[in-house]
């Protein structure tokens, strides 16, 4: 999938200067230089950089000459210190100097004041040199801050339609964005410009720039994470460049004009970094807001497999290292504004030495860089400072294990910190109350009048918002030796109705409604719901966590092995939400790297797919050319097996094929089937030689007889009894063995209550169990057998009309008594299994007695099965009306007694050849 078509921004270009902002040799008088104007928020925002030669190419030789100056300082220094150090090692006697530091002093104060000079010219030269490194780091100006209240507050983007509106805008209202962009970026925009004009282009388009942004390492190693190098990039884009500069001919000597494109792009990384919350553009921001503006570069990024938002995330992992660092500079910044013994600037707040001995300061964790990096959550942030704003006292996050609340609250103590937050948050600290720590070592009693001692503390100081994790757990827990049982949510609810000050607290869908919702506590705290990430989402929480999975199994990951491991956890893994299904399997998709490569190898997509399938049993990894070859040999491998039925086996076949290929909704069960006819066609044969081919052998079918499911009440056996979590047979199964043949046999004898049940199943590939937990069935081959109609068939069969024709009328008539409509079009297919012919009995009594001839063969005994023993066998063992299930009883009372006779009596040994012949009888004939 390509790009999302981009909005263009409401851009006013001036019309004189073209957006340069020179005209002729001068200023330009219509903008005054700011050439481009575009204001979405308060202030307005403008480019005052003129793209011109001269502007150009002065700002390539200010940066030469910045590191010509740098390497000239730095090479006087080491010269002065170089031969400072010469002179000392020439006058000092070192004899004297390892006696000690008196000695030592003694001896540097022989040393000849002139080589003190070249001491203090060296510190001059350093010193100079690291003043200039930070000032020329510095960037002027800074992107606007992200701010919550600015974007509570933020004005209608207004569309600028003259330069007389811009005037009347004040300099305090308007920033200069290219003064935020960095030494680098700029770099990137001269060396486009450069580019076209140097190659004879008329117009500077987006497509320079992304090519010049090319040759930038930080670029360079997105796309190594990526797996396509820079310089793969640069050979399909060349052709692009050529087509364009082919369309308009520019004349000698003229300077390339800026298309509109082009200043879409600077502005919209300048809104890349604001949105992406960045104090500066880089060419980060540059390359994504290129790659979005142009067409062009979209379809060549999907040619060489960089697909929508693949770009976008990789970028965002780029960005997280620089997030980082300056997440610990701003921090140390704001924790020297703040105290560090939980006093209010005001210093009104009080003290809370009780509630410090069971909790934890969130905010102190957060100035010291102690919480995890909090990502993709600012819509769940947002929300909850919507509700405090709206009056919210107490806010209760709920979500499922691993969807990220805490996350969530870190993320608030960050902001916290920052001062980012609303007012009522401002100047105050998050303390996460330890409810382990409350309910130890006391009695019932204790428990409640250490709460209502540390809300009262809390209350008292004014400065606290109260952060419970899982507050189910104060609810109808045990406390202290004597195990007396409490519940303290209604004493929490007493004095948080009060309002003297907020709560955060979290906990799970199940609890919630459990535990909250109904009682005193749901009428106090507002609902927001924590949601499972997206996957871009969970892409970007890995990629702010996988420096420390590299760092810790010494393996580094590809781009393409984060986004797998979060496609397959979402997609197979659902005990746990993302991201932390995905970290899991992050986690041991590296350490299986590190054990089966070694160090410092690279962790690819189809290692990640390998652990997957290693955990699960579903083949994930790409199909080998073995398998492949299994796959388009399945009718063969099944008709060792089953004999006839090619409609049937057809089906399976192609079902399968399109499952491993992943050519199927992945909402639903990879297929289901309702196989139909007469007893001992071989319909639950067929179903135990998919579970052996496909899923790998018999013990990965699960299956029902339905005829044990006759009531209303046997739905509780199949997802269990209400309060009883594991207690479902169906569900149960299904959650531990996901990847596996479901056999539903003889349905038609099931209460109509479970066949409801499994509208569901088929339709959606889920089913809830009593606790409320979710099984997924979208990796099961569901197949039920119905014995329905079975007398109806045989009539038509004898008859003489033909399968088809019976199968229409079965689907019209004799089924409805059995099963509804919607029903029955639930299924992907429908197969009537044909009566057995004589012939085909004959066959599947070959097949028997292949089994007996292995299990001989174990024995050092050779078999021959004769003609006639076939022939007698069939006769003996076929009914048309119970197909061949008298076969198998024929077999064990003609021939497997016979064996055991023999080899008790030891009539037959090791290294002897039978043969079985007419009558089914056995002799020996070596």
């Amino acid at each position: 999938m390509l790009f999302e078509k981009k909005q263009p921004l409401n851009l006013l270009i001036c019309p004189s200067c073209k957006g340069t902002g020179i005209v002729g040799m001068s200023g330009c008088s219509e903008c005054r230089g700011k050439s481009v104007g575009y204001r979405p928020r308060q202030k307005l925002l403008h480019w005052s950089f003129p793209l011109t030669r001269y502007n150009l190419a002065l700002l390539k030789a200010k940066r030469i000459f910045n590191k010509i100056r740098r390497i000239t300082f730095v090479v006087l220094w080491l010269n002065a210190w170089g031969w400072f150090g010469f002179l000392i090692y020439k006058k000092v006697i070192w004899a004297d100097v390892i006696k000690g530091p008196e000695y030592m002093w003694n001896a540097l104060n022989n040393v000849e004041g002139s080589s003190w000079i070249l001491f203090w010219l060296g510190v001059i030269f350093i010193s100079y040199w690291t003043y200039r490194v930070i000032t020329e780091r510095k960037i002027k100006g800074e992107v606007e801050k992200y701010s919550y209240d600015v974007q509570m507050t933020a004005a209608e983007n207004q569309i600028l339609t003259d330069w007389k509106q811009i005037e009347k805008i004040s300099g305090r209202q308007s920033l200069n964005i290219s003064s935020s962009f960095t030494d680098e970026a700029l770099a990137a925009v001269g060396e486009a410009y450069e580019m076209a004009d140097r190659n004879g282009y008329k117009i500077l388009e987006v497509e320079h720039l992304f090519f010049a942004l090319l040759s930038f390492n930080r670029i360079g190693n997105i796309f190594v994470r990526l797996g396509i190098p820079a310089s793969v990039i640069k050979k399909y884009l060349l052709p692009i460049l050529e087509n364009k500069k082919g369309k308009v001919e520019k004349r000698i000597g003229e300077a390339p004009l800026v298309s509109p494109d082009f200043f879409q792009a600077l502005f919209g990384a300048y809104e890349e970094s604001y949105s992406a919350h960045q104090e500066y553009v880089s060419v980060t921001e540059l390359l994504v807001a290129a790659a979005k503006q142009s067409e062009m570069l979209q379809e060549m990024l999907y040619d060489v497999g960089i697909e929508k938002n693949k770009l976008v995330n990789a970028v965002e992992w780029a960005r997280i290292g620089e997030r980082l660092y300056r997440r610990y500079v701003t921090h140390s910044r704001s924790a020297s504004h703040r105290s560090k013994s939980g006093m209010d600037k005001a210093m009104t707040a009080l003290a809370t030495p009780y509630l410090n001995n069971f909790s934890d300061d969130m905010t102190l964790l957060a100035q010291y860089g102690r919480l995890e990096f909090c990502v993709a959550r600012d819509k769940v942030i947002e929300e909850v400072f919507r509700a405090v704003e709206g009056g919210g006292e107490n806010v209760v996050l709920v979500g499922e294990h691993g969807a990220g609340k805490r996350s969530v609250v870190e993320g608030i103590a960050e902001k916290m910190i920052n001062e980012d937050v609303p007012s009522r948050l401002r100047d105050k600290r998050l303390v996460r109350l330890s409810v382990s720590s409350l309910l130890s070592g006391t009695t019932p009693a204790g428990a409640i009048e250490r709460l209502l001692h540390i809300l009262n503390e809390i209350s008292n100081a004014r400065n606290v918002v109260l952060f419970i994790h899982n507050i189910h757990e104060m609810s109808g827990v045990s406390a202290g030796e004597e195990g007396g049982s409490l519940d303290l949510s209604d004493t929490l609810a007493e004095r948080l109705k009060t309002g003297r000050f907020i709560t955060i607290a979290t906990t799970t869908p199940e609890f919630y409604a459990k535990n909250i919702s109904g009682t005193s506590l749901s009428n106090i705290f507002t609902k927001v719901d924590v949601k499972e990430l997206t996957e871009d989402e969970a892409i970007q929480v890995v990629e702010s966590k996988i420096g420390l999975v590299e760092y810790k199994n010494k393996v580094f990951f590809a781009y393409n092995a984060i986004e797998k491991a979060v496609q397959l956890a979402s997609r197979y893994l659902h005990e746990v939400c993302l991201p932390g299904s995905a970290l899991e399997v992050i986690n041991e998709s590296a350490a299986h790297v590190r054990n089966k490569k070694g160090n410092e190898s690279l962790v690819t997509a189809e290692d990640v797919a390998k652990v997957v399938s290693d955990k699960t049993g579903i083949p994930v990894t790409s199909v080998t050319a073995d398998e492949s070859g299994k796959l388009m040999k399945l009718e063969q491998e099944m008709h060792k097996r089953v004999i006839g039925q090619e409609e049937a086996v057809g089906l399976i076949a192609n079902a399968l094929r399109r499952a491993r290929a992943q050519i199927r909704s992945t909402n639903r069960p990879i297929a289901n089937f309702l196989f139909l006819g007469p007893t001992g066609v071989g319909k639950t044969e067929l179903a135990k030689t998919i579970s052996t081919v496909y899923f790998g052998g018999e013990d990965m079918m699960v299956r029902l007889d339905m005829s044990e499911y006759q009531d209303k009440t046997s739905v509780y056996r199949l997802i269990g009894a209400p309060g009883e979590k594991g207690s479902g047979i169906l569900t149960e199964a299904v959650r531990r063995q996901p990847f596996s043949l479901l056999l539903l046999d003889e349905i038609e004898k099931a209460d109509p209550n479970i066949l409801n049940l499994f509208l569901q199943v088929m339709d959606d590939g889920r089913l809830t169990d009593s606790s409320g937990q979710v099984i997924d069935f979208t990796n099961v081959i569901l197949i039920a057998t119905s014995n329905a109609g079975t007398t109806y068939v045989q009539e038509q069969m004898r008859a003489g009309l033909s399968s088809e024709a019976i199968k229409e009328r079965l689907l019209h008539g004799e089924l409805k008594q059995n099963f509804r409509p919607e029903f029955l079009n639930r299924f992907d297919g429908i197969v009537l299994f044909k009566p057995l012919a004589y012939d085909d009995v004959k066959k599947i009594a070959a097949l028997m007695l292949q089994r007996i001839t292995k299990e001989l063969e174990e024995k050092g005994i050779e078999t021959v099965i004769e003609d006639e023993a076939l022939d007698f066998l069939a006769g003996v063992g076929f009914d048309p009306e119970f197909g061949a299930r008298p076969l198998r009883r024929a077999i064990q009372e003609r021939i497997e007694n016979q064996l055991a006779e023999m080899l008790l009596s030891n009539k037959l040994k090791r290294r002897d050849k039978i043969a079985i012949g007419r009558g089914g009888y056995i002799r020996v004939i070596n």
